[in-house]
């Protein structure tokens, strides 16, 4: 008679280990995604021109943050643009390009009283990155402070409708703010190879 039981017993402990193995994420990066909204045909594009060119006041930033990060984040970005045949334009872009770096935000500066309409705390925000576009429709959205800390996140906007319709993440790539070219190349690389 114990024999069903601890038959019972065990079907229903690895039924439960199967359940709770459902609902728990890992915090590993598993490479870049995307998500797109479904009218968009990126091939059509050929120009690009950035969201917001310059910062739109000096970058504060927090300790272990520099001006370089922004700058290999920029470089690395328009080079696999134009590897893509994109041409950069100051004028009538077929798209804006954003980027932003997700990090983890102490409390007391997550407030949004302490921020302009469109804004946050991330690094991106302390170079000025931190956009406000629209995303209605877009399957799969979520804000950037919903992301693992150091997730590169790359948007396309349409600059007319102000309208995102890509983006592309991946999860935790940026763990050092610290990082040269090389490794912020490759990780935009990735990224963009799903464009």
């Amino acid at each position: 008679m114990k024999r069903p039981f601890a038959l019972a017993g065990c079907l229903l402990l690895l039924a439960g280990t199967f359940f709770l193995q459902s609902c728990v994420t890992t915090s590993a990066s598993v490479g870049a995604n995307t998500i797109q909204a479904p009218y968009v045909q990126t091939g059509s594009y050929k120009t690009f021109a950035w969201f917001q060119p310059d910062a739109m006041a000096p970058a504060a930033y927090e300790k272990g943050f520099g001006a370089s990060l922004n700058k290999n984040l920029r470089r690395a970005i328009e080079e696999e643009l134009q590897e893509r045949g994109y041409q950069k334009v100051t004028t009538n872009p077929d798209v804006l390009v954003a980027y932003d770096v997700s990090v983890s935000v102490p409390e007391e500066k997550d407030k949004p009283e302490n921020f302009a309409p469109g804004f946050g705390y991330s690094y991106g925000y302390m170079s000025g990155y931190r956009y406000d576009y629209k995303q209605p429709g877009m399957p799969g959205y979520r804000s950037v402070d919903l992301f693992k800390e150091g997730t590169l996140i790359i948007d396309l906007i349409n600059p007319r409708t102000n309208m995102l319709e890509w983006r592309g993440w991946a999860e935790g790539a940026i763990n050092n703010f610290k990082a040269g070219y090389n490794k912020v190349h490759g990780q935009v690389e990735e990224v963009m190879e799903k464009l």
